[in-house]
């Protein structure tokens, strides 16, 4: 008997939700990120704290700063931070990078920070974010449908709530990768 419940737009939904945890390309830092992925983008958003910069601090490894002056040269970028240090620390990160910080007035992954940046930057359609969480960056980026990069933390020293937070992540996704 038919009870006119389709299982098949169950699973896709499903499927669906579970893709926006995962990137589109995983990579050991910033500085080895492929550059040919970003061919054909108009806005590249990095995650500051532990991707860019050390946390909650203006330190940023001479090799990812080197790899990030060569690449804001060719394209557009701001950085994103959820971190409440940042507004402190936004005039001399912009100094080092000579890029924009975004300070938008949500925070990661709210649709309505996108909605913030898209009316910044109207002319973007093909963005990428790049960042070391899963939750606010990946997130984020996959929920706004831009491509998304997860980079390896560059420092292992953090706020213990943000390690709390990066190991429920981990046991969430080693969970959906069961599926």
């Amino acid at each position: 008997m038919d009870s006119g419940y389709n299982y098949n737009l169950e699973i896709i939904f499903v499927i669906s939700m579970i893709k926006k945890f995962f990137p589109d390309y995983k990579f050991k830092n910033i500085a080895s990120i492929d550059p040919g992925v970003f061919l054909g983008a108009d806005l590249i958003i990095f995650d500051i704290d532990n991707a860019l910069f050390f946390p909650e601090t203006t330190d940023i490894p001479k090799e990812t700063l080197d790899w990030f002056l060569r690449i804001k040269d060719k394209y557009q970028c701001i950085c994103l931070s959820n971190s409440n240090t940042i507004r402190r620390r936004q005039q001399e990160i912009e100094k080092i990078l000579g890029c924009k910080v975004f300070l938008g007035k949500r925070k990661k992954p709210s649709k309505k920070l996108f909605f913030e940046i898209k009316e910044k930057f109207p002319e973007a359609k093909n963005i990428i974010m790049i960042g070391d969480r899963v939750f606010p960056d990946i997130l984020f980026g996959n929920s706004n449908g831009m491509k998304t990069i997860l980079v390896d933390i560059i420092s292992e020293k953090e706020k213990p709530l943000i390690k709390i937070s990066r190991f429920l992540e981990n046991i969430f996704i080693s969970i959906l990768k069961l599926f």
